[in-house]
């Protein structure tokens, strides 16, 4: 599956998760582990249950894992933090919550490597993508598809997917500009490395979800409006 001597970082995100993280590493790691060489770097995003225990026991039990904790800062934060140790040649982002099932990450790699990619962004509204949603979320996401396509054009249909595989090279240029830290970093992300011109493709993705979204109220819709809004507004003149 890989190529000889190439290194693979995945980087997890990790808020709250204390209860199935170290069973979540396990099944992670057995899917890596046909890849060859890989790492795994998680980073806690201030948790407040038994995770940085639970973490700690991981460590003895997976000997490809580093382990970063920060002050709860956003997704956005710890995936730059866990960016700034990556060793690897391409950079995966992952859930460690596992909505994403782990052994699409070698599909992402195999797609790579067929299309000699800088990027694979994982997308819901890829046509092969098996999701079960509430409805309430399927017309959430067309609605913000509708407004990122009109706002930066970019040629990815979702942008919030949490599997994406990335050069790290072009992985560091991009996050050296960045400068969210919640919902819209992964817009911004794929904005400076558009502007970079990297090659990226879309993939099909499944999703085992495991939260139900319907509790989304108006103060969060206007929240992710918002934050999105700045990005395009510091954005454009930045250009």
């Amino acid at each position: 599956m890989s190529n000889p001597g190439t290194l693979y970082s995945v980087i997890m995100p990790l808020y709250n998760e204390g209860a199935h993280i170290v069973g979540n590493l396990q099944r992670t790691a057995d899917a890596l582990r046909l890849l060859g060489e890989f790492e795994l770097i998680v980073v806690d995003d201030g948790s407040v249950d038994d995770s940085r225990a639970e973490l700690e026991r991981a460590i003895g039990l997976f000997p490809e894992l580093r382990v970063f904790h920060i002050e709860h800062s956003g997704k956005g934060e710890a995936l730059r933090r866990g960016a700034a140790e990556v060793r690897g040649k391409f950079v995966i982002f992952f859930d460690a919550d596992l909505d994403l099932p782990p052994e699409q990450i070698l599909f992402f790699i195999a797609l790579q490597r067929a299309k000699n990619a800088d990027a694979v962004i994982g997308s819901k509204m890829h046509a092969d993508s098996t999701v079960d949603y509430p409805l309430i979320r399927r017309v959430y996401s067309l609605g913000y598809y509708l407004l990122v396509k009109a706002l930066f054009g970019l040629p990815v249909r979702d942008t919030q997917t949490g599997l994406k595989l990335v050069r790290s090279d072009l992985l560091r240029q991009a996050l050296a500009q960045t400068q969210v830290k919640g919902f819209a970093f992964d817009l911004e992300l794929l904005v400076h490395l558009v502007r970079l011109q990297a090659y990226m493709v879309e993939a099909p993705v499944v999703v085992d979800f495991k939260i139900k979204f319907g509790g989304i109220g108006v103060a969060t819709v206007w929240e992710i409006f918002s934050e999105t809004m700045s990005t395009w507004w510091r954005l454009l003149r930045d250009r």
